[in-house]
């Protein structure tokens, strides 16, 4: 299939999201949303006052990236730790009643689920408050982890690591699992958060965002397309992946694949940006359903773009669905036929982006 897809193609991969099935490994966490309106600065301090008018609690991290996967249609597994407390169980029931697997999820005792609290008034975030802690797990949960993820991986498609540094993914465990994917030729697609990419060596894909990218290469500026392309080939041969796949916000996305020239950028497709929580978690989550589904590495990137799209138009962690996926697709498609291709921003799936490395 040739970069300018048609769109039977792309709604053909949708419809095979039902048959995936994809194992998420990574930080589990809970996002904690207060919403209320500002009339007042405190007498105690220069803050605003928050009359809160509502409050919501959804699975955030790595289980995040399980329900974008779930609201693709795929079937989903997550494995990872929570503490064994109330926003533990909050999430694994949250998660059970979305229709994902919570067996492998590990409730461990010496350690807190990590909670985000954000406070958010008239639209706008206010501050954030986190709960957590990051040290490395003890051995005996360590295991127990390992166990349960080796015995999942030659039943599923592909593997997701969503990495938040929180103590999850450590380094045994990345590379046990890696290597039981490669045998059973099953992809790893990685969302890092660590700047050294050798961590994930042999992965298949890794989705740094821009400032990632940039932090890996030692601070190194990435300004162009073609010195972001200059950088993902390498972080390619750093990560010993198949392909490197740079989000760079209202610069689209830019895709650097092992055996290619050049890098292929695909532009930002988003009208307006609310917020971007969670942005990540959808695009490593669509990548995996489009590659479990058949795509090309390049198919998958449009598509994930196209999601990206969707949710930073909407307030909070908001994960994709099949439906809004689809109403995208369609909705970009038809702008680029009234309007013979439009700008920048009017791109769609069906239109060809611009090569990064030229």
């Amino acid at each position: 299939m040739n970069e300018r897809a048609p769109l039977t193609r792309f709604e053909g991969l949708l419809a095979r999201f039902s048959a995936c099935r994809i194992l998420v490994v990574g930080d589990i966490m809970l996002d904690e949303y207060v919403f209320g309106t500002v009339g007042r600065i405190s007498p105690e301090a220069p803050v605003p006052v928050v009359v809160v008018d509502r409050d919501e609690r959804v699975p955030g991290g790595a289980a995040n990236v399980a329900l974008n996967l779930a609201g693709l249609g795929a079937g989903v597994t997550i494995a990872g730790l929570t503490g064994d407390d109330a926003p533990g169980r909050d999430v694994a029931r949250i998660l059970s009643r979305r229709g994902i697997g919570v067996s492998s999820i590990v409730a461990d005792p010496d350690r807190p689920t990590t909670v985000k609290t954000r406070v958010i008034a008239h639209g706008q975030q206010i501050v954030r408050v986190d709960r957590e802690r990051k040290a490395e797990p003890s051995r005996k949960t360590r295991e127990s982890l390992l166990r349960r993820i080796l015995g999942l991986v030659a039943k599923v498609d592909g593997v997701v690591f969503s990495d938040y540094r929180k103590g999850t993914l450590t380094g045994d465990l990345v590379r046990e699992v890696i290597a039981a994917a490669r045998r059973g030729k099953r992809f790893v697609a990685v969302d890092p958060k660590r700047l050294d990419f050798s961590y994930y060596g042999g992965c298949t894909v890794i989705t740094p965002n821009k400032g990632e990218a940039q932090g890996a290469l030692g601070g190194r500026e990435l300004p162009t397309n073609q010195d972001v392309w200059k950088g993902g080939r390498e972080l390619l041969a750093r990560s010993r992946s198949e392909a490197v796949l740079i989000t760079r916000g209202e610069e689209g996305m830019t895709l650097v694949e092992r055996g290619r020239k050049g890098g292929f950028h695909i532009p930002a497709l988003a009208r307006q940006v609310f917020d971007v929580t969670g942005a990540g978690d959808t695009v490593i989550g669509t990548l995996a359903a489009c590659l479990a589904a058949g795509a090309t590495m390049r198919e998958a990137a449009v598509l994930s773009n196209v999601a990206a799209g969707v949710v930073v138009g909407e307030v909070g962690t908001s994960p994709i669905t099949a439906e809004k996926l689809l109403h995208a697709v369609r909705s970009f498609e038809r702008d680029r036929g009234s309007s013979g291709g439009g700008g920048r921003n009017a791109a769609s799936p069906g239109s060809r982006p611009r090569p990064g490395g030229g």
